[in-house]
């Protein structure tokens, strides 16, 4: 089997930036770049999407031959 790190602060960060905004339609906040060697194998975007803030992330797995993972994370205020 193999690991993914993914670091979910810049998700946490735009999601309490997003508390305190008045965007409620579909928005890209902000982009990472893939690059290659490196274990973002596509770009991967923090966007609002019906008010919630979402992030697809695909992450190559470290420490086995090959494989990818694909995860849609979503950021859900704790006061709702």
């Amino acid at each position: 089997m193999g690991e993914a790190e993914i670091n979910i602060q810049p998700l946490v960060a735009a999601a309490k930036a997003h508390e305190t905004s008045a965007i409620a339609d579909t928005a890209q906040l902000n982009k990472w770049l893939a690059k290659d060697g490196i274990w973002i194998p596509r770009d991967s975007a923090i966007s609002i999407v019906n008010g919630k803030v979402k992030q697809v992330v695909n992450a190559r797995l470290q420490n086995v031959e090959r494989g990818q993972l694909e995860m849609e994370l979503e950021c859900v205020p704790l006061t709702q």
